[in-house]
């Protein structure tokens, strides 16, 4: 008889374990090693692959809102391919892999939206828009900026689809926020490097330029190289970031969250940008007027007091030690034509809406071509925009998603600190939509290859939140506090 005892089945797995444990080290560390060597010397081509690979692995293994994440987080650094922008393939890679697993039952099918028969419209009006596109560099641009504007749309209805819970929204929120940091960052090394390359060949801010050999006048675009959307994107974010410090629930979270809201608020000052701060200003008011049952005088006094007072200081310190420059001055040199349109629109305002006039019914095209007559001017306005760009009936496609927004993003209930947090941050949606039809009076997000990616992922934010929102409302949360420390607890026992 032998007296050797045979292996445990549980040794045996261990001892299975082994060669995957070794293979995933030996990844980690080539991983590493490759990262560095780009570091040194990038290729443009190098980085999107591990990014894809990362976001396939995470969307096979976790699940698609970890994949998502990773797109979110890229999207701000995209780079140039043969076909267009590496966004684009990182979308399609995550699309065929979401159909991958639909149809082996891991993943929901898509489904419909509320803003489905606007957003049809505008791809229609798209296409029929190359009508009017007669040469044919303009038709490689045009062509390159519908494959953009379909690839956001694709984008925007794989989160629709793969967000479901509310669990998964806060994930979203939260990668959003972490990208958010990346893009802050870089804006405070631009401000502090104008006209510098951060890394050659793919991120380089030789265009932002100031006075007095670059150390007054910066004004920061980060990765979008336009401070106008760098500033809008700042607001957007600042009622991201101010909705999860007020639902803070340790010190550890209100020490993160408000650090980030400090440097948000920061990077928005040092864009030197008017329409941002106004556009902010409105969302604001209107924040307080959703919540007004809520408010008490001295609580809200303390605030209106700190809010002006923390305004006034973080502008003195740009303003005074900083490359930048003082947005309360541009604020005060605001001069207005006709009571309503700002000086420095007039031009722009004007000849965007000559430009419209040209081909009113299907737009000159995806791509702004010259026009005789008409000087090639970017009109500083979201609806002109469109209006060239796709003719009337397109810029009403995209106000009849915005009315479909509006509708949607309609709150339900008046608290920060509601324990649904759908319901709780469909507050936060109506805001930011409020600033983003504001602002976009004076700027264009679909002018950017980059910047458009980010507003549609927030279009699908709003999107998930309202329905999130609508099944808590139907299902009949309580409208019970968030969790309190256990001292408080013990107090109000007490009482």
């Amino acid at each position: 008889m032998d007296p050797t005892p045979a292996p445990s089945p549980g040794f045996l797995r261990r001892l299975l374990k082994w060669p995957g444990r070794l293979l995933h080290s030996a990844f980690v560390v080539i991983v590493g090693v490759v990262l560095g060597q780009q570091y040194v010397n990038p290729q443009k081509r190098v980085i999107p692959v591990l990014v894809a690979m990362l976001a396939t692995g995470l969307v096979w293994r976790v699940g698609m809102v970890a994949g998502l994440g990773v797109l979110i987080m890229a999207l701000p650094y995209p780079g140039g391919t043969v076909f267009g922008n590496t966004n684009l393939a990182l979308i399609l890679i995550l699309l065929v892999i979401w159909l991958l697993r639909i149809t082996q039952g891991l993943s929901p099918a898509p489904r419909r939206t509320p803003v489905d028969i606007p957003i049809v419209g505008l791809l229609i009006m798209y296409m029929l828009s190359f009508y009017n596109v007669r040469t044919q560099p303009y038709l490689a641009h045009g062509l390159e900026n519908f494959e953009l504007f379909a690839a956001a749309v694709l984008m925007f209805y794989m989160i629709v689809s793969n967000v479901r819970t509310s669990r998964d929204l806060e994930r979203l929120n939260g990668f959003m926020m972490l990208s958010a940091a990346s893009i802050f960052a870089l804006a405070v090394y631009e401000l502090n490097h104008p006209a510098a390359v951060f890394i050659r060949g793919w991120i380089d801010f030789t265009r932002t330029t100031g006075t007095e050999f670059n150390t007054r006048n910066v004004r920061v675009g980060s990765v979008f190289y336009d401070f106008e959307l760098l500033s809008e994107f700042c607001a957007l974010t600042i009622m991201m970031a101010a909705f999860h410090f007020a639902r803070a629930n340790s010190l550890a979270r209100v020490l993160i969250y408000g650090s980030f809201m400090m440097l948000n608020v920061f990077v928005l000052f040092a864009t030197v940008t008017r329409g941002a701060i106004i556009s902010l200003g409105a969302g604001l008011l209107y924040l307080m007027w959703i919540m007004r049952r809520r408010l008490r005088v001295v609580p809200l006094t303390i605030i209106v007091v700190t809010v002006i007072t923390s305004f006034l200081a973080m502008n003195f310190f740009v303003a005074n030690f900083t490359r930048s420059g003082d947005l309360v001055a541009r604020l005060t040199e605001t001069h207005l034509v006709n009571n309503w349109m700002p000086e420095d629109r007039v031009d722009a305002w004007t000849n965007g809406w000559n430009r419209a006039l040209v081909h009113p019914l299907i737009g000159g095209g995806p791509s702004y071509a010259d026009l005789p007559g008409l000087k090639r001017l970017w009109p500083h306005n979201l609806y002109l925009y469109y209006a060239s760009l796709v003719g009337f009936p397109g810029l009403l496609f995209f106000l009849w998603m915005l009315y479909k927004f509006l509708r949607l993003t309609r709150p339900t209930v008046d608290d920060l600190r509601h324990p649904d947090y759908p319901r709780a941050y469909l507050m936060i949606c109506r805001v930011q939509f409020l600033i983003f039809a504001l602002n976009e009076f004076k700027i264009e997000y679909v002018r950017s290859n980059i910047y458009i990616f980010p507003v549609w992922v927030l279009f699908a934010v709003w999107t998930v939140t309202a329905r999130l929102s609508q099944a808590a409302s139907t299902a009949g949360v309580a409208p019970l506090e968030l969790p309190i420390p256990t001292s408080g607890r013990l107090r109000a026992m007490g009482q």
